[in-house]
């Protein structure tokens, strides 16, 4: 059989959705992965086909202007920030869906699977008849997003003669069952296994060299450099103070003077090839850091600057007892290492986080799920013969 994969030009969108690609490869079907401007090559970068859904485009850009240019208003209240930006990922669903249709009608796929926020492959599914299959990458999102984006789509649904935004015929869930949220859509779910794939990695000698600390990565996601410098800047010092070793995994991180001897500033690193050498994770909230260091049984302490679902992951991590979080305004360097002595020193987080390790461990392997799709696709065919 033939998969399209389509998802919105964010690496934590594009990444979980490879394992799956490389599982139906290994089976011998054929999939292509639809993505805008750059991210059609990391796609490529995984050795899986790619086509370029449209040309370069910012989802900063797409959240914060409304189709005619003039700035989205930025709502006060919670869940008014997340409407916004489902009309902003409605809007990239408008702007990419000319050419995800176009891309469908010549390939023939038999099934499309999307991530949770990319909406134009589930209009051409709809479009051309074929089933579509959400691919999750963690918490459930709120229905909030679907329901803005469905609003900020009402144009392309009139013109393609649909009620309102398909449902999918299966969910893919990746989220341990007891992280994940309680309440979730009507529809059929099938578990599947969170593998981490974030990115090709040569593997630092130096993670196999001996230490004497326990080991800590900080890593904040693509927009902390500059949202939180000053964060990043204090850090070296108060955690070189706290006794640990520290991995900067946190790109051009501005910093002041030299590092102290513990602090290794990386850059940009796969996360799955440093955590299993790590003791402790230290970041900004987002589901791919989250559940990849969930998979290698590490306590969070989770620093939620963001909007979003940052905060549901914090939240939830700390009523199991695996991770600690810490608001924006406590979030200082002070505050950051009075967490990370805390967890360090508590036996009972690292095994909340094994136990949430082995769960994730426990559900079914992407290729476990193959068939279950071909399952599908095959009923499909069966009910356009009859």
């Amino acid at each position: 059989m033939r998969i399209l994969l389509t998802t919105a030009p964010l690496y934590g969108h594009v990444l979980p959705l490879v394992p799956l690609s490389w599982a139906l490869r290994a089976a011998g079907h054929e999939v292509l992965l639809a993505a805008p401007g750059e991210f059609a090559g990391v796609a490529g970068e995984a050795g899986l086909p790619a086509v370029a859904s449209a040309g370069a485009v910012s989802m900063g850009g797409m959240i914060g202007f409304e189709r005619d240019g003039t700035p989205a208003a930025r709502p006060a209240d919670p869940q008014g920030r997340v409407r916004r930006s489902g009309r902003g990922f409605g809007r990239l669903a408008a702007h990419v869906l000319e050419r995800t249709l176009r891309v469908a009608e010549r390939w023939h796929p038999d099934l499309v699977v999307s991530e949770p926020t990319e909406y134009a492959g589930r209009l051409a599914a709809a479009r051309l008849g074929l089933p579509w299959v959400e691919h999750g990458w963690g918490l459930r999102l709120s229905g909030l997003y679907a329901e803005a984006a469905e609003q900020e789509l009402a144009p392309e649904l009139a013109a393609l003669g649909l009620p309102g935004l398909p449902a999918p015929r299966l969910r893919l869930d990746p989220c341990p069952a007891r992280l994940q949220l309680p309440a979730g859509p009507a529809g059929p779910v099938h578990r599947i296994r969170y593998v981490p794939y974030n990115g090709p990695a040569r593997v630092p000698s130096w993670l196999r060299e001996p230490r004497e600390r326990p080991r800590v990565c900080v890593t904040l996601g693509s927009m902390a450099p500059t949202a939180r410098a000053d964060l990043l800047a204090a850090l070296p010092a108060a955690l070189d103070a706290a006794g640990v070793e520290t991995v900067l995994a946190t790109g051009a991180a501005p910093h002041t003077g030299a590092l102290p001897a513990s602090v290794r500033a990386a850059g940009w690193l796969p996360l799955d090839t440093v955590l299993p050498a790590c003791d402790l994770v230290v970041h900004h909230g987002g589901p791919g850091t989250a559940m990849t260091a969930l998979v290698h049984g590490l306590p969070q302490l989770v620093l939620p600057f963001y909007l979003s679902d940052t905060t549901a992951y914090a939240e939830r991590l700390a009523g199991l007892g695996a991770g600690r979080w810490l608001p924006p305004e406590r979030a200082d360097a002070a505050g950051v290492a009075d967490g990370v002595r805390a967890l360090l020193a508590d036996p009972a987080a690292r095994t909340a986080a094994a136990g949430l390790a082995g769960e994730i461990a426990g559900l079914p392997a992407p290729a476990e799920v193959v068939p279950v799709l071909a399952e599908l696709v095959r009923k499909e065919r069966a009910a356009c013969v009859r």
